[in-house]
């Protein structure tokens, strides 16, 4: 799974979408990953606002999904890193995310 990520998928994300990809694949256990955003922050390197908009961006793309939403009383959220995200459409898509404004 690692070596399609980086073969494949990375290449197109910034560096914060990255981080916190490979933060919860490191982190996954049978099949899913537990972790609050504050953690991810701190080993990511990032605020907890970029863990947030990090995390957006990669369900937005296929490659993360959360699988239990956690919160006050309710423990820490859990995600499901996926390698490769199956094709949006056979339209090209402009990438926010890179600062050149690549394509997918």
């Amino acid at each position: 799974m690692l070596n399609a990520f980086v073969d494949v998928t990375m290449a197109d994300l910034c560096r914060g979408d990255i981080a916190v990809w490979l933060v919860l694949y490191r982190d996954t256990r049978d099949g899913t990953a537990r972790a609050s955003q504050a953690d991810i922050a701190r080993r990511a390197g990032l605020s907890v606002r970029g863990v947030r908009t990090a995390v957006r961006r990669l369900e937005r793309r296929g490659l993360l999904r959360c699988v239990y939403r956690g919160g006050l009383n309710r423990g820490v959220s859990r995600y499901r890193a996926i390698a490769t995200a199956e094709p949006m459409s056979s339209a090209v898509q402009r990438n926010p995310a890179r600062r050149d404004g690549g394509t997918n």
